[in-house]
């Protein structure tokens, strides 16, 4: 039996990695910064196919507010707004039968309403993010309102899903210092972007993807911006997916924390006899 792998396990140099800092992280591509990615051991799942998945990237850690290292063509996909019944599935659904993996930053609100979608995010094995309780424009509001928002949608999407979310997007991309500080003195690392689908926009499926790979061309991959909360989003990921794997990117998995190394990661493998 052959076994080939395709995804591989981020482990940066400390020497490239980035400063820290309080403020939304968000991806600086660096030619070569793959290259010291391993490979782990395969772990095969006998109750599903074994298929290739070329979109499938690299797994990097974070445990610092610091940006990400990307190398030329990775990509990492974030989405806002959900839980939603329907639409939120669709994304996920895409996601699977291209093996890769996002970042969803949910609504406390909607993780509250819909504590069943947010479970099949989480047995999606996708990484879970917070987004406030009821997406309000933070900067608007006194500190102590703020603050307290961001911790009951804290609150509300670990009880949703059982998993305390260690990344935030602030709504409507609005921080400040202040509220940069309560997240990092709550351990919680704010996530920022590089790319803009604007799926909050109208636009059909084709004009959704080429905006989105414009912005990959132009600076060479980043942090894409989508909301499971978007029909046209649902529509659209499969498309974009597609656009992606024929142009030769890589989606990367971000998770808080370190890589283990007694634990296997799960990476794609083709078998042949």
């Amino acid at each position: 039996i052959e076994v080939m792998m395709t995804g591989s396990i981020d482990k940066s140099a400390a020497a490239e990695a980035a400063p820290l800092k309080i403020s939304s992280i968000r991806s600086r591509i660096v030619e070569g910064a793959d290259a010291e990615a391993v490979a782990r051991p395969v772990r095969l799942v006998a109750s599903k196919p074994v298929r290739d998945f070329p979109l499938a990237g690299r797994t990097i850690y974070l445990d610092e507010t610091r940006d990400i290292t990307l190398a030329p063509k990775e990509v990492v996909l974030t989405f806002d707004d959900g839980p939603v019944p329907a639409r939120t599935p669709a994304v996920l659904q895409a996601l699977e039968e291209h093996g890769v993996k996002g970042l969803f930053f949910m609504v406390g609100e909607m993780a509250h309403y819909h504590p069943e979608v947010a479970e099949l995010v989480v047995k999606s094995d996708q990484t879970i993010g917070s987004h406030t309780y009821s997406h309000p424009h933070l900067p608007a509001l006194s500190h102590a309102v703020a603050v307290a928002n961001i911790d009951r949608g804290i609150a509300a999407v670990e009880t949703a899903t059982g998993i305390k979310p260690r990344f935030f997007r602030f709504p409507y991309l609005a921080e400040s210092a202040a509220l940069d500080r309560a997240l990092q003195e709550r351990g919680v690392i704010p996530v920022g972007i590089d790319i803009d689908s604007r799926d909050y926009e109208q636009a059909s499926t084709d004009v959704l993807v080429n905006r989105v790979m414009t912005g990959l061309a132009r600076r060479g991959g980043g942090i894409v911006l989508m909301h499971d909360l978007q029909g046209r989003t649902a529509r659209a990921i499969g498309p974009l997916l597609n656009r992606l794997e024929a142009e030769g990117y890589k989606v990367v998995t971000v998770k808080y924390g370190k890589p283990s190394d007694d634990e296997p990661e799960t990476l794609m493998a083709r078998l042949s006899r």
